[in-house]
């Protein structure tokens, strides 16, 4: 699990450490010096390392790993000074090993280019967790140069002028490679903005970890929490004990949005799936899905009726709204049942359609997620009385706290909002070819089965948000060409399996 700490939070913790004289700094630079032995361990001949190197500690850390890979990796690496002020410590470092010090002030726009020409990695340490998301006028130049290169960037701790908690970020920044992260996981890199500029974090320990709070911040999965999470069916399994999900989806404007969920549903490892829509969209799941029930709804059929009592008691969570519109009285009903009223499930997830049928005296529990991308959630925020301009975290936060309900709201980086309250989390796992049509619906469906199958909400969010964006990589060839959204649920199996290929196999024993 990636455990992301707001800046004062990773000041708090840095405190004792440093109080007792702990050399924080050259155990920063020693990491971020082997990170970038790492990254040149294929360049063929003398490779040569620029540092970026701000005034302040991450100036310093920059500064000291460039004298580093002199000394004891034979390397080349100097520094451009951004600031009149430097690192005196780190600088006195770098000259001793035989490096040199440009200040930027004194270089014209042939002598930057010259250097960064000969350059095969740049170190971004321009500055760390006290960095706002501002570039000033006259690192513009400097930053611009450095993307037009194309040298591949390292960033020390975070990418300078990025928000380290809130990941807001300027947009000039420079985009990383790596980030090597010190001492803690800075919520800023697992939030949008900071995300997207990170590339890979790599996580470096200084002993910080027992004077951190408790509860970070931010929090994602990683594919070893995924291997805990996900259900696997044991000898004893039935398709009930598995987990029954019923979806009301699919419509005569939207037919197809059922078969898409009811594929994501199925796909997962629900044991059962039941379908609620007209006899037409049924007859088209059951061509795609025949081992879906069907319960026919339209005129004669209310909504509500189509769970009978024995069906409900054997329906553990509840999937309402793809591809429903707004006018659909599944959508009013299902929304109803999960607020608490009459019988039926209280589990499960409102998407699409469902989610404008939510009104203020609506009340859920974190065990109901609410699955909006940022349109629809911001047409939910007004109705709710809540401000939709709010930045994507605070936004999913205060919708959480305004219904009760898990959010989970889709984008780039999918965040999760708790309705318990409960730390946010974050999942980078999907590439851009899920911006097509019924993605969304193949999410819904990954996620009613993981609360059939009796995952907390936030976590069977969470889940769904890896499964899906993973699902969608291997379905596009990595993000090399596009998918259509049935694509993404006939690659779930192969990606589950993947996921638990190292697991211990439960199903091992007697024969």
């Amino acid at each position: 699990m990636l455990r992301g700490h707001d800046a004062e939070a990773v000041r708090e913790a840095e405190r004792p450490l440093l109080e007792a004289g702990e050399p924080l700094m050259l155990r920063a630079a020693a990491a971020l010096a082997e990170r970038a032995a790492h990254h040149l361990r294929s360049v063929p001949f003398a490779p040569q390392v620029l540092v970026l190197a701000g005034a302040g500690a991450n100036g310093g850390d920059g500064l000291h790993a460039a004298a580093i890979l002199r000394r004891e990796n034979s390397l080349s690496a100097d520094a451009i000074t951004t600031s009149a002020r430097r690192h005196e410590e780190g600088a006195r470092a770098l000259e001793t090993a035989g490096g040199t010090l440009h200040p930027l002030a004194e270089l014209d726009a042939e002598r930057l280019e010259h250097l960064l020409g000969e350059a095969d990695l740049v170190i971004d340490a321009i500055l760390g967790i006290g960095g706002r998301p501002e570039v000033p006028a006259e690192l513009e130049e400097l930053l611009e140069a450095v993307r037009d290169s194309g040298v591949p960037v390292l960033a020390a701790d975070l990418p300078s002028f990025v928000d380290a908690s809130t990941g807001k970020a300027a947009p000039g920044a420079l985009p990383a490679r790596e980030t090597i992260t010190f001492g803690a996981v800075k919520a800023g890199l697992l939030l949008p903005g900071g995300a997207e500029l990170a590339g890979a974090v790599h996580l470096v320990d200084l002993g910080l970890q027992p004077h951190l709070p408790a509860r970070p911040a931010v929090q994602r999965l990683e594919l070893a929490d995924a291997r805990d999470l996900l259900p696997r069916p044991d000898r004893s399994s039935t398709k009930y004990s598995r987990g029954v999900v019923a979806l009301a989806a699919g419509s005569e404007q939207f037919p197809g949005a059922a078969v898409l969920a009811v594929s994501g549903a199925a796909r997962t490892g629900a044991g059962m799936v039941r379908c609620l829509a007209p006899q037409r969209v049924l007859d088209l799941v059951l061509a795609a899905r025949p081992e879906t029930v069907g319960h026919p709804v339209g005129p004669g059929r209310a909504g509500g009726r189509v769970l009978d009592d024995e069906t409900l008691a054997r329906t553990h969570a509840v999937v309402i709204g793809p591809g429903l519109p707004a006018d659909d009285p599944r959508a009013g009903i299902g929304v109803a049942m999960l607020a608490g009223e009459g019988e039926g499930p209280r589990r499960g997830a409102l998407d699409a359609g469902a989610l404008g049928a939510i009104t203020p005296a609506h009340r859920f529990g974190p065990d109901v997620v609410l699955t909006p991308h940022r349109g629809e959630a911001e047409r939910l925020a007004r109705r709710l009385d809540v401000d939709p301009d709010l930045s994507a975290p605070e936004l999913a936060r205060a919708l959480a706290a305004a219904t009760g309900a898990t959010v989970l709201l889709k984008g780039a980086i999918t965040l999760v909002a708790p309705g318990d309250g409960g730390a946010l989390r974050s999942q980078d796992d999907a590439t851009s070819q899920l911006a097509a049509a019924g993605t969304g619906d193949v999410l819904a469906g990954i996620l009613g089965t993981l609360l059939a199958a009796g995952l907390p909400g936030p976590e069977a969010a969470a889940l769904a948000a890896l499964l899906h964006g993973r699902a969608g990589r291997a379905a596009s060839g990595d993000g090399r060409h596009p998918l259509v959204a049935l694509e993404v649920a006939d690659s779930l199996p192969a990606t589950i399996g993947s996921i638990l290929a190292d697991a211990q196999d439960l199903n091992r024993g007697a024969r």
